[in-house]
């Protein structure tokens, strides 16, 4: 509940006294406080008592919001099937910046400080389950082959990067890269499945990192039910020049809580194919989509069904772990934009318009409730020259995984148009490609597109040819010239 002035606790004392409860954790920014009741006094009593006091500006239950993660089978693949780092432009944004010491709080079930590829990643957090500074996951014990979910968020932001083992971050982790901050707020004992948070806890969380310098908050987490608390939460920190990234949830409904707060960013999930997922939330409040796997796809590889990254469990410890889901996604754009803040964007409201400015249209065009303003896309984020000035477009045989040109390369303008002037005749793919990584092939990271069956006769011009080009993720295509 909140009270309109802290100082006044012990005027509530009375109430307390009726009911049977007692004070277990107070919020003095939020003038806060979360009261344990008896097994037999209901909520909904307790709520009617406390709102009877004119000292208590509101009270409401201490929901459950839940990690908003699928499991899947995991086994020990490490970066070369992090397929959905190239679908987002991260080698290109590296090429940029590798970050810089950027505090990410993540607020969740703890991480394990032990794992190899998160050593030398964090600053002090917080356990507000457990109430001490010991904010690690201890595990599933209901099924000791669970993933540490805060691990696995954690891994994604910030682990150790080229260090020649285990998986890459975000926001490229390392001895000059961003910081973890983690906020422990579950899982809560005596639940069945290892997911279930304390609303109070996230609550806890949200202002006490913000008071402690984080520049980035993640929230894979969430539940159908707002909470006047926990949005007052969000304002404190967004106020203070916070950018707060959240899950949109796994439910295939309307967007949760905390992502469908004003000011949020609220990322939905796509697959490897650059599609939502048949799990993803959906709803105005939906900011940018990320990758978050789709275990009913694969593009080539059953890898590219899951996002790939730091593990525990307790039934194997410290590993490397796939998971599915809009917590998943999440921690790409949380990653995305500890990178903008060290590219001088300081403000939530710069990073949410530059993520949103330089987000890759999916779905249909423009803004939907799919895919907000589309799949965020790190290299352009962080100022990797304009897409539209380094595309080269030609006419092309495809077949399989090779692409023979059938014509020079031609220049994309900077208004989208271009001119292809000796393209073989007959019917040609027509093919726009920029190749990030300069190694000629199309693979994952670079951008492609092609429309098929385009007619070519002698001495006939063929205009108004559109070809829609995207963040490529599918198998590596090898490119030469017709005949050689």
């Amino acid at each position: 509940m909140k009270v309109r002035e802290f100082g006044r606790l012990a005027e509530l004392e009375p109430l307390h006294r009726q009911l049977g409860a007692r004070v277990v954790r107070t919020v003095p920014q939020g003038s806060l406080l979360l009261v344990k009741l008896p097994p037999d006094v209901s909520v909904e009593r307790a709520i009617q008592l406390y709102r009877s006091s004119p000292l208590v500006l509101f009270a409401e239950p201490n929901d459950y919001l839940y990690l908003e993660q699928t499991q899947v089978t995991p086994n020990d693949e490490l970066f070369p099937v992090q397929w959905h780092y190239p679908m987002i432009g991260l080698p290109a944004a590296w090429a940029v910046t590798v970050g810089s010491p950027v505090i990410v709080a993540v607020i969740d079930s703890g991480i394990r400080f032990d794992h190899p590829d998160l050593a030398g990643v964090t600053v002090p957090g917080y356990d507000f389950l457990d109430d001490d500074p010991d904010p690690t996951d201890p595990g599933c014990p209901v099924n000791v082959n669970q993933n540490s979910h805060g691990t696995h968020v954690a891994g994604t932001i910030a682990a150790l990067t080229n260090n020649r083992t285990g998986v890459a971050g975000v926001a490229w982790g390392g001895a000059s890269g961003v910081r973890i901050m983690p906020i422990r707020v579950g899982t809560i004992p005596g639940t069945t499945d290892c997911t279930a948070v304390s609303m109070f806890a996230v609550i806890q969380g949200i202002y006490w990192a913000t008071d402690r310098g984080a520049k980035v908050i993640n929230m894979s987490l969430g539940s159908a039910n707002p909470s006047q608390a926990e949005q007052e939460a969000v304002n404190y920190a967004l106020g203070r020049g916070v950018t707060l990234v959240a899950a949109a949830g796994n439910e295939d409904a309307p967007v949760g809580f905390p992502a469908a707060y004003p000011g949020v960013i609220a990322v939905s999930a796509v697959g490897c194919d650059g599609v939502i997922t048949w799990y993803s939330n959906f709803g105005p409040e939906v900011w940018v989509a990320a990758p978050g796997g789709n275990n009913r796809v694969s593009c080539g590889d059953p890898n590219t069904r899951s996002v790939w990254s730091t593990g525990f469990s307790l039934a194997t410890g410290n590993g490397y772990a796939p998971s599915i889901g809009t917590s998943m996604a999440s921690p790409h754009v949380a990653g995305v934009a500890a990178l903008l803040v060290s590219r001088g964007f300081t403000t939530p409201q710069q990073i949410r318009q530059r993520l949103a400015e330089t987000a890759e249209d999916l779905g249909a065009p423009g803004f939907d409730n799919f895919y907000g303003y589309g799949l965020v896309n790190a290299a352009a984020a962080v100022g990797v020259e304009n897409t539209a000035q380094t595309l080269r477009v030609f006419t092309a045989s495809v077949a399989g995984g090779s692409v023979a040109r059938l014509s020079s390369m031609a220049r994309v303008m900077a208004d989208g148009r271009f001119q292809i002037n000796d393209s073989a005749t007959g019917p040609v793919s027509v093919v726009a490609w920029q190749d990030f990584n300069g190694n000629g092939r199309i693979d994952p990271g670079d951008v492609y597109g092609r429309v098929d069956g385009v007619v070519v006769n002698p001495g006939s011009p063929v205009v108004g040819i559109q070809v829609r080009a995207q963040l490529y993720a599918g198998m590596p295509m090898t490119v030469s010239r017709a005949g050689r």
